[in-house]
């Protein structure tokens, strides 16, 4: 499960070499990723609220389905939180490079 993080993961060594536009579509996209994965967990809960209350959805779905949730939980958490240090470190190198300019 590792695996996903560290690929998601640019590093710092990465973003230091980045230009003002990578540093930026990074940025967003790591946004973007952040919020659709927690627009759709959102989604995933009102969705297993309703099949729990439904009389059309059997015990075997519904095992079925919780044996799903249960492998993409891990790997999901793992790529927010990826993406969230992506989206932090390019805040700092933006912040670094600002102060540099200040300086110069």
């Amino acid at each position: 499960m590792n695996n996903i993080y560290k690929r998601l993961n640019v590093g710092n060594d990465r973003i230091s070499e980045m230009s003002d536009g990578d540093l930026n579509f990074l940025s967003s996209s790591s946004e973007d990723v952040i919020y659709s994965i927690t627009k759709g967990l959102s989604a995933l809960g009102n969705l297993t609220h309703a099949a729990t209350n439904s009389e059309e959805y059997s015990q075997d779905d519904a095992m079925t389905d919780l044996e799903k949730i249960a492998q993409i939980l891990p790997v999901l958490s793992l790529i927010i939180e990826a993406e969230y240090e992506n989206h932090f470190n390019v805040i700092m190198e933006k912040q670094k490079r600002r102060q540099i300019k200040k300086e110069n």
